[in-house]
């Protein structure tokens, strides 16, 4: 499934991601999810780092279960985001990765 964000969405999913890399690696049935969506994460923030003008967008290939589990991952963060004061932007962003594995999920 190919995603495309704003590149400070993909960013932010990535910080997300890497804020529970260590506890969900070390779930064994996770394990085999967690490190295939890292490498297709870490293809897209290679291509951030590639690029002289920073790009308006980001897009990755995830497969149904990648995109499935990062789903699961903004949608809590979502919850407790929105109980917090003053994180509008952050919402925002958090939001617009959910909408892009919800059309993707079609």
């Amino acid at each position: 499934m190919t995603i495309t964000l704003s590149a400070q969405a993909f960013l932010i999913l990535c910080r997300l991601f890497d804020g529970c890399y260590d506890d969900l690696k070390q779930q064994s049935k996770l394990e085999q999810v967690v490190e295939d969506t890292a490498q297709e994460l870490l293809k897209g923030v290679a291509y951030l780092h590639e690029q002289e003008t920073p790009p308006e967008s980001v897009t990755v290939e995830l497969s149904f279960q990648q995109v499935f589990f990062l789903q699961k991952i903004v949608a809590e963060m979502l919850r407790v985001m929105r109980e917090a004061v003053g994180q509008e932007k952050m919402i925002g962003w958090l939001e617009e990765c959910q909408h892009a594995f919800d059309e993707a999920m079609k």
